[in-house]
């Protein structure tokens, strides 16, 4: 206990939600490698020795390796993190904590990650999942139905149990970003999907086993649904795997994307910001994906 009260980095893990945890710990252990301590695990790595010097070459060297602005504001704000930590503990003094934070990352913008999904593309890619007569088929079907339908992240997709789940009101209480306890609403042919997912699942489970508490299983090869629960690098999979099937790169996070532009176009940006719920509507038009739409319209309207 004394260690974890006593480490800087340990201290600023802990204040990070689950999700960015596993973010943070790469990013700093990728960070650590760069900076020479690349036999080192991050929790031993002395950060509260690092001057401005440091953290300048670090932006430079993820500069030449090519990372985006966002890329590496991430790393120095995960130092910036441990650093005030380490002043909180009185390893290093104000001064030097104000000396690190004057170190800026790279400038610069990058154009949006990720697509739009056009809705004949969710309808191809349910088409695509009815046509598949393994239990993949219909689980997939259910999991996008509902990253798109209610525009949650895939990690919360992940986390929801079966008594997160209100099938009258057609809505899933789910954990988001910073431990906060949130609920979706999902249209009702996404609740189509959902149930027609459990009602396989119960038909497959061994007669006399209890259903499982969680929402979506692993299936392994030779289609056998297991009593585990679905991870986040299959959500990826999923989306990947069923995008190539209709000729499409997608991502995950494209059908939260979807669903922010869709609520814009036939809402407004106000409403999406309640629904996706972003503290900043500044984030939520972020996600606005209609001018990709508006342009190609236009290109597309110019004949020869």
């Amino acid at each position: 206990m004394s260690d974890f009260l006593q480490n800087p980095l340990l201290q600023y893990l802990t204040r990070l939600a689950p999700s960015s945890q596993q973010t943070m710990r790469y990013v700093l252990q990728d960070a650590a490698d760069r900076l020479g301590f690349e036999d080192q695990d991050i929790t031993e790595v002395p950060w509260q020795r690092l001057e401005p010097g440091h953290i300048i070459g670090l932006v430079a060297a993820l500069r030449a390796d090519g990372y985006a602005p966002n890329s590496s504001s991430l790393y120095v704000n995960a130092i910036r993190g441990v650093m005030n930590e380490a002043w909180r503990q009185g390893v290093i003094d104000h001064e030097h904590l104000l000396r690190i934070r004057e170190v800026k990352p790279d400038n610069g913008t990058r154009l949006p990650p990720g697509r739009n999904l056009r809705r004949s593309l969710i309808r191809e890619l349910m088409e695509i999942c009815a046509a598949d007569p393994r239990p993949q088929g219909v689980r997939d079907a259910a999991i996008i139905a509902l990253l798109y339908g209610t525009g949650m992240r895939k990690s919360e997709s992940v986390d929801i149990d079966l008594d997160q789940v209100d099938f009258k009101e057609r809505s899933l209480r789910v954990r988001g970003k910073g431990n906060r306890q949130l609920l979706k609403y999902a249209p009702p042919w996404a609740f189509e999907k959902l149930q027609a997912w459990l009602e396989l699942r119960r038909a497959q489970l061994p007669v006399g086993v209890a259903d499982d508490g969680f929402l979506f299983n692993r299936i392994r090869r030779g289609n056998h649904i297991t009593r585990a629960r679905i991870t986040k690098h299959a959500i990826y999979y999923i989306a990947r795997q069923r995008g190539a099937q209709v000729g499409i790169k997608i991502m995950p996070h494209d059908f939260r994307r979807a669903f922010i532009t869709r609520v814009i176009e036939e809402h407004d940006l106000s409403i999406a910001q309640k629904l996706a719920h972003h503290a900043n509507i500044q984030t939520t038009a972020a996600y606005d994906r209609r001018d990709d739409n508006e342009r190609r319209r236009a290109v597309d309207r110019f004949d020869y």
